[in-house]
């Protein structure tokens, strides 16, 4: 039986999850309730599901509707007196009641193989109900013993008129192993200033749309996959998913990405948004930028004289920098440049870009790369230093004298003056990241972790912000924005 395609879509979020036990419906499976969930993991749209332990009843899977449904932020009712669960909203609800075979969607109904029950106050409902009659796209992997779903309306551009119906579970999909690097790859993500940047290898054409119940942005990357600098925790199979923090931004929960497709290969980059609002993606050479923008559509970076700064705290994810007195330089660094960060979103003639904005690992190459693909205006590396434990000072370095000097000399004016550390000075290095950037570029040396009193300085949070602030003022002043 069909239904109608409104009511589906109202419906098809809450019931989407419940297909994730796909595996335990295989031939031959025939598990109690207790070893149904036992170490299965479930991932919906890249983002793994707690609490949704299934048990199997007659040979049927069952799955927690509740649950899931409330993770997917979908209204459940249960009627008690009744026996009636109303899932999704008042105009296209579908209605179940336990012990019933019969499920109602608007005029239409069907009928179910096991009827729903509640055990230990949770409501299940049949899993081979929900997989004939949804269009889900569904990957059973055996050796992580996870199932991977996929919602086909969240991208409503390449959805099909009519989506063809899933196997049933004594047709499971077969195995699915890591990932091809097929097309370009995405070296690195990161999120500042309501800007999210995408660094590829070579261009690329996004498709974005924004999507809610919840909100978020979903940008599709056709022919690309993830890069090693985004794989410091391992390989991302199939709709394996990597989250990105966000602490900055009022509008922005989080970012997370994934291995959408692999057909083509395709990398999904999700923005979870608190509240709606309004966007821009645009390709800025290898670099995909979306910009946020409450009154619509945002200008490109760059727009309006605007001079683009690219911060780039050093290391990161399993390159851990100097390490001294207990402190690891990628944590060090990324904390001083998330200040100087927020400083920057503060200047009207700045736009801001970061290399990385978490812990991971663009690589050097990557790095110069951004900055190069942005056009920035300045290029700033950010780094603690270590050696013997007498070693002490602030330093900066510069790659080409005659493009980068009179930046290198300014920042380490303004930030030696502000640790109090001895002047190490300013001077030429060959490091990858100065060399290959193709505007002024500079690499700073703040302290030494490897020095206790250095190091205790640089740990120390009001310590920091001094420093953050020092950077703004070298970089404004060489900038001709006083």
């Amino acid at each position: 039986m069909k239904f109608g395609k409104q009511v589906w879509k109202k419906t098809a979020s809450v019931f989407l999850a419940v297909v994730l036990l796909f595996v335990l419906a295989l031939p031959g499976t025939h598990l109690s309730a207790a070893a149904a969930g036992a170490g299965t993991s479930i991932v919906l749209d890249g983002r793994t599901i707690e609490g949704a332990e299934p048990v199997v009843v007659g040979g049927t899977t069952m799955v927690p509707i509740r649950v899931v449904s409330q993770q997917l932020g979908y209204s459940v009712n249960w009627n008690r007196s009744a026996g009636r669960i109303t899932i999704g909203s008042s105009a296209s609800p579908l209605v179940l009641t336990l012990g019933s075979l019969t499920a109602n969607a608007g005029t239409a109904s069907v009928t179910m193989q096991q009827a729903p029950f509640v055990q230990a106050d949770t409501t299940y409902v049949p899993l081979r109900f929900v997989g004939s009659q949804m269009g889900l796209g569904v990957k059973w992997e055996q050796n992580s013993k996870t199932v991977y779903l996929q919602t086909q309306f969240e991208n409503p551009a390449n959805t099909p008129a009519n989506p063809p119906a899933i196997p049933q579970p004594e047709t499971p999909l077969p195995p699915t192993g890591p990932a091809p690097q097929i097309g370009t790859s995405i070296d690195g993500i990161s999120f500042s200033d309501n800007r999210l940047t995408i660094s590829a290898a070579a261009l690329l054409n996004p498709k974005a749309s924004a999507l809610t119940g919840p909100d978020r942005i979903v940008v599709d990357l056709p022919g690309s996959y993830i890069g090693a600098g985004l794989l410091q925790n391992g390989p991302l199979k199939l709709g394996q998913v990597a989250t990105l923090p966000v602490e900055t931004s009022p509008a922005v929960k989080q970012v997370r990405y994934s291995l959408y497709s692999e057909s083509p290969s395709t990398v999904r980059v999700v923005i979870d948004l608190n509240r709606a609002v309004g966007y821009n993606v645009y390709p800025q050479g290898n670099l995909v930028i979306v910009e946020l923008n409450d009154e619509g559509t945002a200008p490109p970076v760059g727009t309006d004289g605007k001079k683009i700064v690219v911060i780039d705290p050093g290391h990161g994810a399993q390159d851990a920098g100097g390490i001294g007195n207990g402190l690891k330089e990628k944590d060090m660094v990324l904390s001083v440049s998330l200040k100087v960060a927020a400083l920057l979103r503060q200047e009207p003639d700045i736009d801001l870009i970061m290399t990385r904005s978490d812990d991971t690992y663009p690589t050097r190459e990557g790095r110069a790369k951004l900055a190069n693909d942005a056009g920035a205006d300045v290029f700033l590396s950010i780094h603690t230093n270590a050696a013997a434990a007498s070693a002490v000072g602030t330093e900066t370095f510069y790659a080409d004298a005659a493009r980068s000097k009179s930046l290198s000399d300014t920042i380490q004016k303004h930030v030696q003056a502000a640790t109090g550390f001895r002047d190490r000075g300013s001077k030429q290095a060959n490091f990858i990241v100065i060399r290959q950037t193709t505007m002024p570029a500079a690499l700073l040396e703040i302290g030494f972790l490897t020095n206790a009193q250095e190091a205790a300085a640089i740990a120390q949070d009001d310590f920091q912000q001094k420093v953050a602030e020092a950077i703004v003022d070298g970089l404004k002043e060489y900038l001709g924005l006083d």
